[in-house]
């Protein structure tokens, strides 16, 4: 594994990160999303913000595979899906966090983040038990790798107590590791912020940072927290009603008056311009 401090990890694969065309879901008649386009470079860090109801999850769950759209498609590099398949996304370099905590409480640090890495034991059930060669080499690969991430996010004094033990930003550090340690393409983050002090969100985003340039992963974030979202952010897509109404950089989306409208609910004048810009500032 490349070491993380000081180098970053070269990724070399056709087209964006990820790519969806035309993306359309409907539930019981109700439009969730609405011909929705959006690409994400290789080592960017995209920000997906709304109103609540605005399709965000929604977003995130056809990309992962929980939601099948009615119309467009999924790209991860150069491959396409109508209907991504949930059971090869860490094959195609995909990992997510989740906004309401999945670890195993009840195991140390050490082990939740090697579960991170279960998809690379393929030598079989049988070998596993007899302790082949190429299974011994395996799991000292998989837990060289995971005691490396555990120190690239300063979790190494922790690593074995169990999860369930720590505090909460602690836990959320531990839920990006073990989806870090699989050195992933692209990273979905499904509000990482939510319930962390600011300390902890200043300390998260500098992890996630870190973690872009090291790895070279495409971060997509999901996030109600605008100051973190503006100064963590390379760019910006904004959904209201489903529909993507805003793509572009902080600063352009800071003065976007589609922007400005679909949070306060107010026609744009120059003092709600104002107030926007005071409410949403860099983190």
């Amino acid at each position: 594994m490349t070491e993380l401090n000081n180098e970053r990890v070269v990724r070399t694969i056709a087209g964006p990160a990820l790519g969806l065309a035309n993306i359309s879901l409907t539930f019981g008649g109700v439009a969730a999303l609405r011909e929705v386009d959006l690409e994400v470079a290789q080592g960017e860090i995209l920000a997906v913000i709304g109103p609540n109801g605005a399709g965000k999850s929604s977003l995130l769950n056809i990309v992962t595979g929980l939601y099948r759209p009615d119309r467009g498609k999924v790209w991860f590099g150069e491959h396409s899906f109508r209907d991504v398949p949930t059971s090869k996304l860490a094959a195609l370099g995909v990992a997510r966090t989740f906004q309401n905590l999945v670890l195993f409480r009840g195991l140390s640090v050490f082990d939740n983040v090697l579960m991170g890495l279960a998809h690379r034991v393929r030598t079989g059930f049988l070998r596993q038990i007899v302790g082949s060669p190429l299974a011994r080499r395996i799991e000292a690969e998989n837990r060289a790798v995971a005691e490396e991430v555990i120190g690239f996010l300063h979790l190494a004094e922790v690593r074995d107590r169990l999860a369930g033990t720590l505090p909460y930003g602690a836990q959320k550090r531990v839920e990006l590791a073990r989806a870090l340690v699989a050195q992933p393409r692209l990273l979905l983050l499904d509000e990482p912020f939510a319930g962390v002090t600011l300390t902890e969100k200043r300390e998260l985003s500098q992890h996630v940072r870190n973690a872009r340039d090291s790895f070279g992963a495409a971060i997509v974030l999901i996030e109600h927290d605008i100051g973190v979202v503006m100064g963590l952010s390379d760019r910006v897509a904004v959904l209201d009603y489903g529909r993507k109404i805003a793509d572009g950089t902080p600063d352009r989306i800071r003065a976007d008056p589609a922007v400005i409208d679909a949070y306060l609910g107010v026609a744009h004048e120059d003092d709600t311009e104002l107030a926007i810009r005071c409410s949403i500032t860099s983190f």
